[in-house]
């Protein structure tokens, strides 16, 4: 393929040949009907000439004379034109936190947790990269837009594999950043996205709930369609049995040394509601909220919730 030959070794660190064989067979599909005037595989709400038949109507002078119907003229003698749902491309706009928070895990943290402990800052690239791969792939387009305390840079949407290595080439230099705001960014971003189509926020949402929804609702009702990809590490998601440890806040280095025995219940407990709060008022918005641990490989945590997706909202 030819978005192999011209990717340098960083980029394969993001996107490498085995994690295109494994997006071989996905498909990522809206659940909003997309606007567009570009030939593609998703509905959109405007009446066009396709394959897919919804309707008919009489013929108008102006009208092309090959879209009429001759079968339906040999039946009834009426020069009737053939309606479909005009097959359009999917823009897709991918917000990817780089806040501080989002280093832990990873190569400085192997000492304790392994040579193959990834960050969540590394997850999430791959998860970005890996999706903008199977968005372009499918013939649909995709944007790219990283954050910390502001927008850092931002990637116009586009649907070439010249715009994907655009894509990885600023994964591979993208760095971690200041502490972050998410309802604040998604109200920065909100001017860059000029056409509805889904918004996938990738981050570790250290951010009031409440803020976090009123800013999304901006977007809901514009009618995207809003996924939110809630990234965890493992020791996050579980704190490790340790006898002691010193919990260092990476967004304001506030120090504090505790006995693990002491707050893990607690924290579990503060942690198990926060993420059940997320889920709940997603739900209730139809938001989609998928809380992925690093444990997983990124790109498997994203085919199993593609997986649940489409139980989900097709049932």
């Amino acid at each position: 393929m030819a978005v192999t030959k011209q990717q340098s070794k960083d980029e394969q660190a993001y996107l490498s040949d085995s994690d295109m064989l494994f997006l071989k067979n996905l498909h990522f599909a809206p659940r909003i009907r997309v606007d567009g005037a570009f030939s593609g595989k998703h509905k959109s709400p405007l009446r066009g000439y396709s394959q897919e038949f919804t309707d008919y109507r009489d013929y108008a002078p102006g009208d092309e004379i090959r879209k009429i119907d001759w079968k339906v003229y040999g039946r009834t003698d009426r020069h009737i034109i053939k309606l479909s749902e005009q097959e359009t491309v999917m823009n897709c706009h991918i917000l990817l936190d780089s806040s501080a928070s989002m280093a832990f895990g990873g190569q400085a943290y192997k000492q304790h947790f392994g040579a193959h402990d990834i960050s969540k800052f590394d997850f999430a690239g791959r998860l970005a990269a890996g999706l903008a791969y199977l968005l372009i792939k499918q013939g649909d387009k995709v944007a790219l837009t990283l954050f910390d305390a502001a927008i850092k840079a931002h990637i116009p949407s586009a649907g070439t594999y010249s715009h994907l290595h655009h894509i990885l080439n600023l994964l591979k230099n993208n760095r971690v950043g200041r502490s972050t705001k998410l309802s604040h960014t998604l109200r920065e971003a909100y001017a860059l996205m000029n056409r509805r189509g889904i918004l996938v926020v990738i981050s570790d949402f250290l951010d009031e709930p409440q803020d976090l929804f009123e800013a999304l609702d901006m977007y809901r009702h514009r009618n995207f369609e809003v996924i939110l990809f809630h990234v965890l590490h493992r020791y996050e998601l579980e704190l490790p049995a340790l006898a002691s440890v010193n919990f260092i806040d990476a967004e304001t280095l506030e120090r504090l040394t505790s006995i693990p025995r002491d707050v893990r219940k607690a924290y579990q407990q503060q942690l198990s509601g926060f993420m059940e709060s997320m889920a709940t008022i997603a739900s209730a918005r139809r938001i989609d909220y998928e809380c992925m641990s690093t444990e997983a490989p990124p790109l498997e945590a994203l085919q199993q919730y593609f997986e649940r997706r489409t139980t989900k909202w097709h049932r």
